[in-house]
């Protein structure tokens, strides 16, 4: 199974893509095939100091995702979901049943960096 992780502010796939990777609220995990999915929370990072999109990066990594979707992503989250391997889709509009539904289709392209320098 291809899991993609989504940024969102509500556990739900008819909820709309997060702008800001790190200050997500929760991230739906998805197999874009099959629409399964699950949520999980992101809070304990969002509350966080400038490390929050490093360890939002971390916690996806552990779960095997092989694939972000987010509006923006800082260059030091960035980096850390590159060097595991994981492709990060940027400036990802619409709710997240649209988004996936767009990548299963090919009609995302996986960023080459971020397109913020720094989120605060």
């Amino acid at each position: 199974m291809k899991t993609i992780a989504i940024s969102t502010a509500r556990k739900s796939l008819d909820a709309r893509v997060e702008g800001l990777f790190g200050r997500a609220r929760f991230f739906i995990l998805a197999d874009p095939n099959t629409l399964e999915w699950e949520a999980i929370d992101n809070l304990a990072n969002i509350s966080g100091n400038q490390l929050i999109g490093i360890m939002t990066a971390q916690n996806l990594v552990r779960r095997n995702i092989q694939t972000v979707m987010t509006g923006k992503c800082g260059s030091k989250a960035f980096a850390e979901l590159k060097a595991a391997g994981v492709q990060v889709v940027l400036d990802t509009k619409g709710t997240v049943r649209q988004a996936l539904e767009r990548f299963k289709r090919g009609e995302v392209t996986p960023a080459t960096g971020p397109n913020v320098s720094e989120v605060r």
